[in-house]
């Protein structure tokens, strides 16, 4: 089964002779910036992206059975030095990056379809080498898998924020040295509680 959504896409990957392109949004805080690995421009959603060419770089995306949410790297190779401090201060982490891959006409270099969505995630982490001028910009990235989920635990502090005041919660602590009485013996909760002898009446009572 293909994994490809549009059919125009699908029957384009199965040809012999393709030209595929890879699309990146990402949302810097001064604004968005849209590139792909081809040359030249290409219009998707009424947005350009620009070709980055041999210039840029994105890791394989490895696949295996494991249940894994991969992060990826970007480069961008070639660019003047004089581009690294205002990139240095530029925000990005933690803000989107999208992938997508799309399949380009060989006559009229134009978009066949809408393309397909591969990845998504958030920026991580820029690095920077600077050699004789020039200067390679590296970002690593997450995929949105990674992020911690948004859950609740059955703890004091999760219960006031969903309910200010509730103390439903409030003696959760006690738990796991509590010691209380049931008929005869004590009960233990949390694990950890002692074996009890038992009495001369129960002893009598078992044989």
């Amino acid at each position: 089964m293909s994994r490809i959504v549009s059919a125009t896409n699908a029957t384009e990957a199965d040809k012999l002779s393709i030209v595929a392109v890879v699309m990146a949004d990402l949302d810097f805080v001064s604004g968005m910036v849209r590139v792909h690995d081809g040359s030249g421009s290409l219009s998707f959603g009424g947005n350009t992206y620009s070709g980055v060419g041999q210039f840029g770089g994105i890791d394989v995306i490895d696949e295996n059975i494991d249940i894994v949410a991969r992060g990826i790297k970007l480069t961008l190779s070639g660019v003047d030095s004089v581009f690294v401090t205002p990139t240095m201060t530029e925000v990005y982490q933690n803000r989107d990056v999208t992938l997508y891959l799309g399949f380009v006409n060989q006559a009229t270099g134009a978009l066949l379809d809408t393309p397909e969505t591969i990845w998504e995630g958030r920026m991580n982490q820029m690095s920077f080498r600077i050699d004789k001028g020039v200067a390679n910009i590296e970002l690593t990235c997450e995929h949105r898998l990674r992020r911690e989920p948004r859950i609740a635990r059955y703890s004091d502090e999760d219960q006031r924020v969903l309910f200010a005041g509730d103390r439903f919660f409030d003696l959760m602590f006690a738990i796991q040295g509590f010691v209380g009485k049931w008929g005869a013996r004590d009960s233990y909760y949390g694990g950890g509680g002692r074996p009890v002898s038992p009495t001369q009446d129960e002893r009598r009572e078992e044989n």
